[in-house]
């Protein structure tokens, strides 16, 4: 069997691990807490994925919603495993057309592997921030400088810690009384560099498709690459997210479709360039 072969078989095995994921190991998430989601939103990842500001991420707060932190921390860690699957499928399908003589899809090989470390540092900011909001502040008992009733960020350092700090140093360290804020704007970048990935290697998959005339194939694709531009462009409304999320399906399956169909295509002759023929 041929390289590209192989690498169209292995896009159907990491095929079956993508779906295993989200059917076998996350589950469905407990009830809300008293907060509800921002406005739009019915999924929780989705709706903390895509917060703007503490006040998007309320429905985590409190007591009430300990099940549901509990249940996002779970879900965390399985998804460091994920992107490996999700990814991969669509890396070795690119992989597959490039050695089938399609060399752009090397690009589309590039923006999939690029998704892994991007949808890691994405984890990691929310893991912190379900961190803090489990353990607000300094996570041990501290007790306030003289002056203020509440405990800051400032109180949680070290004695001494500023005596050498620069005066902007010092002044930005009474802006918070928490890292929310921070990691909520890192957030936000995190999201946007993993989704715009992932809609960048959808447009790239439909482009590669449609120069091979298999023109129905690129539609959910493009679909996909559309409401993930049309979701940024929304400043992350809650409906159009949750529209794209679920237009990322179809798109997805693309991939197997397409392995299935290029596997079946009979192989170059020996000595010449494996041009995919057109179906």
């Amino acid at each position: 069997m041929t390289p590209s072969r192989w690498a169209f078989v292995v896009t159907l095995v990491l095929t079956l691990a993508t779906l295993a994921f989200p059917l076998a190991l996350f589950g469905t998430p407990p009830d809300l807490g008293s907060a509800p989601m921002a406005n739009g939103f019915q999924t929780p990842i989705l709706a903390f994925e895509f917060a703007k500001g503490i006040d998007d991420i309320a429905f985590l707060q409190g007591e009430d919603a300990a099940a549901l932190r509990a249940w996002l921390v779970d879900v965390q860690f399985k998804d460091n495993v994920f992107p490996i699957a999700y990814a991969g499928m669509a890396a070795v399908f690119f992989l597959g057309m490039a050695l089938r003589g399609r060399f752009l899809a090397v690009i589309g090989i590039g923006l999939a592997l690029a998704t892994i470390p991007a949808d890691w540092q994405e984890n990691a900011t929310m893991n912190a921030i379900l961190a803090e909001l489990e353990t607000p502040v300094c996570g041990h008992d501290v007790e306030p400088a003289e002056g203020r009733d509440q405990v800051v960020l400032r109180d949680c350092l070290p004695e001494g810690y500023f005596d050498q700090a620069s005066p902007e140093a010092e002044l930005v360290s009474y802006a918070f009384d928490s890292f929310l804020p921070v990691r909520i704007e890192m957030l936000r970048v995190d999201t946007w560099i993993k989704w715009g990935l992932i809609g960048a290697y959808a447009a790239w998959l439909a482009a590669l498709l449609w120069m091979n005339k298999r023109r129905i194939l690129a539609i959910a694709p493009v679909l996909a690459g559309l409401s993930v531009l049309v979701t940024f462009l929304s400043g992350s409304n809650g409906h159009v997210a949750e529209v794209m999320s679920k237009l990322l399906i179809p798109m997805m399956l693309t991939f197997p479709i397409a392995a299935v169909m290029y596997l079946r295509d009979k192989p170059a002759k020996t000595g010449t360039p494996q041009i995919e023929e057109a179906a």
